[in-house]
């Protein structure tokens, strides 16, 4: 593989003749050069070390920075507009209070950078390194962060909004007050932390993990938890109305006292999870393994229990109407001083959810494999 060439020492004037003739600046040594406040849009720097530079209140919209030195950077209050950093060493750069927007950050190291007060509008951060990164304060509008390991950095007090993060470790990660509101989170790591009292509505988790995590008081409106994992968790108190946890494992479980008027437990596993005194009009069970839970106390109307596992659950002093059972074992559960309907199980309709076309043909089928029904 042939040797690259030595960077050379630039001058500050050839590096604006450069830029004026809209020539790329390639391999280049320009370390401590101040651009402060200059007009430097659709400038190109490509292999250069730029260690020290500063960009403060600079006009880099359009910039392309590729594969260069930026360690001890400051970019404060510069326009970074449709710029694009790429696999660039920025450790130890600052960004702070800077408006971004339309810009990518991909690849390199940017770990320990100040991005303080910083707002990301419409940013990608694709797989650069951010460990320690200080995003205190900073805004997130429909910006990504995918596969970049964020291990030691700050989100305290940051807004994300629209915002989506894949494959994030976020147990050493702090997010201290941190508002959040529709995010996606992929395979996220939340295990031990102490989410008390925020609020993260309209988010998506995907087998994230929340073992041993604390929600309790958590505003959890209108999320979704698809196949997660709340072993160990507490989520007392917490207001999840029209929130689903579908497929989650959330046996043992604490949610009394919470607010979860249409919430989607739909094939969870609730085994021993208590829901005591909480509002649950209206909320799904279908399929649920709702074992020895408890839902003493609760508000049950129109809630869905069709073939729920309710076996040795208490369901005691709650309050039901039009609540379905339909197909539910409810073998030893206890409903002693309930109040109001209930929907038992249809016995043609149970029947008929029985029937497998693959396995049993109906009378006049003939394509059944197997016998008569």
């Amino acid at each position: 593989m042939p040797k690259m060439p030595d960077r050379k020492p630039i001058t500050f004037e050839d590096v604006m003749a450069f830029h004026a003739h809209e020539q790329p600046i390639m391999l280049r040594i320009a370390s401590g050069m101040s651009f402060a406040n200059m007009n430097l849009a659709g400038i190109r720097f490509i292999e250069c070390d730029l260690t020290g530079c500063d960009f403060s209140g600079t006009a880099l919209t359009d910039a392309q920075i590729v594969s260069c030195t930026l360690k001890g950077a400051r970019f404060n209050g510069c326009n970074l507009k449709n710029s694009q950093i790429v696999s660039c060493d920025m450790e130890a750069s600052e960004m702070r209070d800077t408006y971004v927007e339309r810009a990518q950050i991909v690849a390199g190291n940017a770990s320990n950078c100040d991005f303080s007060g910083s707002t990301f509008d419409q940013v990608s951060f694709a797989q650069p390194d951010l460990m320690d990164a200080d995003f205190s304060r900073a805004s997130f509008y429909r910006a990504v962060v995918l596969a970049s390991d964020v291990t030691g950095a700050s989100f305290a007090n940051a807004v994300l909004s629209n915002f989506m993060l894949t494959d994030a470790d976020l147990r050493p990660v702090d997010i201290t007050g941190t508002f959040i509101d529709i995010a996606l989170f992929a395979d996220a790591n939340l295990s031990g932390l102490d989410l008390s009292g925020q609020s993260w509505q309209h988010c998506t988790f995907h087998k994230g993990e929340f073992k041993g995590t604390s929600l309790n008081g958590a505003n959890l409106s209108a999320s979704v938890f698809a196949e997660c994992n709340f072993e160990g968790a507490s989520l007392r108190g917490v207001t999840a109305n029209t929130t689903g946890f579908t497929k989650s494992k959330l046996d043992g479980v604490d949610l009394s006292g919470s607010q979860l008027t249409m919430a989607n437990f739909a094939g969870a596993g609730l085994s021993g999870a208590r829901f005591n005194s909480s509002q649950l009009f209206s909320a799904v069970f279908l399929e649920a393994d709702c074992r020895a839970a408890l839902f003493e106390q609760c508000d049950l109307r129109q809630v869905e229990f069709s073939h729920a596992d309710l076996s040795g659950a208490s369901l005691s002093a709650s309050n039901f109407n039009l609540t379905k059972f339909h197909a539910a074992k409810t073998e030893q559960t206890v409903m002693l001083g309930t109040s109001g309907s209930r929907i038992e199980t249809d016995t043609d309709r149970a029947i008929a959810e029985l029937y497998r076309p693959d396995k049993v043909a109906l009378d006049g089928d003939g394509a059944g494999q197997g016998g008569t029904l």
